[in-house]
C-alpha cells in the first residue's frame, strides 16, 4: 500500500495481456484515462514464464504506485450460454472442445457476462499465473473477448435496429466475427486468417450460414487499431479500406469502424498501440 500523506502519489493500473509468443504491460492513468507507458516483448526464443518474471520485477512495473493489476489471457475459448453454465464441468468441457491442448499445464477459468446471458470459458498457463501472483496476489483475469463483446453489445443496442448487422473485429493474425439477436449473443467465433481473401471467406460464411440479406443488412469491419501498426517489414498489414472495398463486390452495406468510435472519446481511445480487447477492458465502464 503507498504511503500515508505523500500528496504526489496518483494510483496506476498495470494492465498485462497474455498471447501466444509473448505479452504487453500497460501502465495506465485510470483518472486520466491516458496511457503511461506501453511496452511488448515478442518472444522467439526465451522463456516466456522466466522473462515474464524478469520484467515484472523491474521497478517500473512493480512500485507502490500500481494500485490495480489486470491480466487479459488471449488464448482458445469457447462461450456457454449462462443458463447452461455449470462451475464444476467447465474443466472437462473446455479439455472436449480443445482436445490439442497439454490440460496439465493449463487452469481453465471462466468470465460471467451477465449483460449477455454468457460465460466464456478460457484456460491460462499456470506458471504464468503463479508468477503474476506472486507479484500481485489481487490480480483480476479476464478472457480476451469478454470485454469487448460487451462493448459491441452496447453498440448494437444503440444502432438503427431496423438492420441485422454482423461484427468483423480485424486483427492481424485472426477474425472475430460476431452476431446478436433479441438483445443477446447470437454468435461469436474467431477465425484464424493473415489475408483479406481468408478474411472474406469466414465472413462471408458466417454471413450466409446465418442467414443474412446482402441488399438489407449490414457488414461491420471493426478495425483494431494496434493491427494497423506496420512490424518491420510485415507485407500482409491490415487494411481496412481496401478490405471494406473487397467486402463491397459481395454486400451493399460495408460499415467500417475505428477504435476510437466504438469507445468513449478519452484520451486511451486514441492511442493506437493499445489492443480493442484492452480498450474494452478499460474503458467500459466510461
Amino acid at each position: 500500500m503507498p504511503a500515508t500523506g505523500n500528496k504526489s502519489y496518483r494510483p496506476l493500473t498495470l494492465s498485462i495481456r497474455i498471447f501466444a509468443d509473448g505479452f504487453s504491460f500497460f501502465v495506465c492513468d485510470p483518472q486520466s484515462s491516458s496511457l503511461v507507458r506501453g511496452e511488448h516483448f515478442q518472444l522467439a526464443e526465451d522463456n516466456l514464464v522466466e522473462r515474464l518474471q524478469r520484467e515484472l520485477g523491474r521497478s517500473d512495473y512493480y512500485n507502490r504506485q500500481i494500485d490495480q493489476v489486470y491480466v487479459l489471457v488471449c488464448s482458445p475459448s469457447l462461450h456457454v450460454p449462462l443458463e447452461e453454465f455449470h462451475r464444476d464441468e467447465a474443466a472437462a468441457f473446455y479439455a472436449f472442445s480443445f482436445a490439442d491442448q497439454d490440460m496439465s499445464r493449463l487452469r481453465v477459468a471462466y468470465t460471467i457476462q451477465p449483460e449477455l446471458e454468457s460465460v466464456e470459458v478460457y484456460a491460462i498457463d499456470r506458471d504464468i499465473e503463479e508468477v503474476i501472483l506472486q507479484y500481485y496476489p489481487t490480480a483480476r483475469f479476464f478472457a480476451s473477448q469478454a470485454m469487448l463483446l460487451e462493448r459491441l453489445m452496447r453498440y448494437e443496442q444503440d444502432a438503427d435496429s431496423h438492420h441485422r448487422r454482423l461484427l468483423v473485429c480485424l486483427a492481424a493474425e485472426d477474425i472475430v466475427v460476431v452476431a446478436f439477436k433479441d438483445g443477446r449473443l447470437h454468435f461469436a467465433n474467431t477465425f484464424a486468417c493473415r489475408t483479406d481473401t481468408d478474411r472474406q471467406y469466414f465472413a462471408l460464411n458466417v454471413w450466409q450460414m446465418l442467414g443474412y440479406d446482402v441488399e438489407q443488412d449490414h457488414l461491420v469491419l471493426l478495425a483494431d487499431d494496434s493491427a494497423l501498426q506496420p512490424k518491420g517489414q510485415q507485407a500482409n498489414a491490415l487494411q481496412p479500406g481496401s478490405l471494406q472495398s473487397a467486402f463491397a463486390l459481395y454486400v451493399r452495406h460495408v460499415d467500417l469502424l475505428t477504435s476510437a468510435d466504438l469507445f468513449s472519446r478519452v484520451p486511451l481511445a486514441q492511442e493506437k498501440e493499445v489492443p480493442m480487447d484492452l480498450k474494452a477492458l478499460l474503458l467500459n465502464r466510461l
